[in-house]
């Protein structure tokens, strides 16, 4: 039976991480199923799914990674995945969109547009977040990327999504999006 992980990897960051974090991977005939990778801050965050060998054991993998926390000081995870934690491919009719957030930077921002489409049943799959230009007006930047359950539902979070931009005096907007295949 496949055996199938999740990794988590943070640290400060500087160049070698993910080679050092890979190599080990590549050293024990591990596969990266998927991944998500990003500088926070002055931090460097991994994410990774990955299929190990059946000769590998998550401890050992685990005992692999150590010379790597010790010479990048990361914190390193691993988390076995049970079958029925692995997400089938495809989201039914759900619409890929993009949905961007511009306005001025206050407390709440994320909270509000991730709880209104949680309520409206649309999945995020994806978010980043940044401040622009942080010396005087602080602009807020939100890109989602999320599925919109059915194509009929699209019409109706827009325009639900028109009337949470006005009450929370930013810019939105949502735009399906080709649906891609890494």
């Amino acid at each position: 039976m496949k055996k199938t992980i999740i990794i988590t990897a943070i640290g400060k960051d500087r160049p070698g991480i993910v080679a050092a974090v890979s190599k080990v991977l590549y050293e024990t005939s591990c596969n990266i199923e998927d991944s998500s990778m990003t500088i926070l801050g002055n931090d460097f965050a991994m994410i990774l799914m990955v299929a190990l060998p059946a000769s590998v054991s998550v401890s050992l993998l685990d005992k692999k990674m150590a010379a790597v926390r010790n010479k990048l000081g990361l914190s390193i995870t691993l988390r076995p995945l049970k079958p029925t934690e692995l997400k089938a491919a495809g989201s039914g009719n759900a619409v890929p969109c993009m949905i961007s957030v511009y306005g001025t930077d206050k407390p709440g921002i994320v909270y509000r547009i991730s709880d209104f489409l949680a309520r409206n049943k649309v999945n995020i799959t994806d978010v980043e977040t940044k401040i622009i230009s942080p010396q005087q007006n602080p602009v807020y930047v939100m890109m989602l990327e999320v599925n919109v359950p059915t194509p009929d539902r699209l019409p109706q979070v827009t325009k639900a999504l028109a009337a949470l931009a006005h009450e929370l005096h930013v810019d939105i907007t949502i735009k399906p999006i080709e649906s891609y295949q890494l």
